[in-house]
């Protein structure tokens, strides 16, 4: 990292430390800079660097314009939050045209893609990534440039407006909260982890909790 005329420069070691992003998918980003506009490099004792504040603003864009771009149909947020899909699956939950988005994102993820649960082993040999539906529900409710995901939709039915509307398990979490206002959510799991038949993950109650505070009534 250095700084010139108020200036902070960052070499590819210094955003993969500060937001997050892969080598590969930083070297992806560059090499494809004709078609996606990324900003020139700066090279320093033989070593390229970028704006700091150029570059993360270029990135925050570059993010929700490729959001926008792939989210062609409303996102599926019905079913069992456990349960473990492949990248066909995963790419009717985010609402994505087909599944080769979701094939890019694995070898190229964007900010926010969760890594795979688990994996199938096919006849050939290679391996198939399956994530949990949660994981995928909690992409749509963080990423950046939500696209479908972070409203309304006119004419959308009003049980998938956001995640888990009509879930008893949101209603336990209001209810949780509504007589625990300052607990946090890992104070809440606990006791929410008790109130049904079936055992739910601390992710899951996680994302449940995070609606219900972002949903506190229909």
């Amino acid at each position: 990292m250095h700084r010139a005329n108020g200036r902070t420069l960052y070499s590819r070691a210094d955003l993969k430390k500060t937001h997050g992003i892969s080598e590969l998918t930083l070297q992806n980003l560059w090499t494809d800079r004709a078609n996606n506009g990324h900003p020139d490099a700066e090279t320093i004792d033989g070593v390229m660097h970028w704006d700091g504040a150029v570059w993360a603003t270029w990135h925050h864009e570059h993010q929700r314009q490729r959001a926008a771009a792939v989210t062609k149909n409303a996102p599926n947020l019905s079913g069992d939050p456990e349960e473990e899909v492949g990248p066909a699956e995963a790419a009717r939950i985010c609402g994505f045209a087909n599944s080769a988005t979701v094939s890019h994102y694995v070898k190229n993820p964007p900010e926010g893609w969760p890594a795979p649960s688990n994996e199938d082993i096919l006849p050939s040999g290679r391996t198939r990534p399956k994530w949990k539906r949660w994981q995928l529900w909690q992409y749509l409710a963080e990423r950046k440039g939500r696209g479908h995901a972070g409203g309304r939709r006119t004419g959308r039915p009003k049980e998938q407006e956001y995640l888990y509307q009509g879930d008893e398990r949101l209603t336990l979490a209001r209810q949780a909260i509504a007589a625990n206002p300052g607990a946090k959510n890992a104070e809440l799991i606990p006791e929410l982890q008790g109130k049904t038949e079936k055992t739910y993950s601390r992710p899951t109650w996680n994302l449940i909790l995070k609606t219900a505070r972002e949903h506190p009534e229909d």
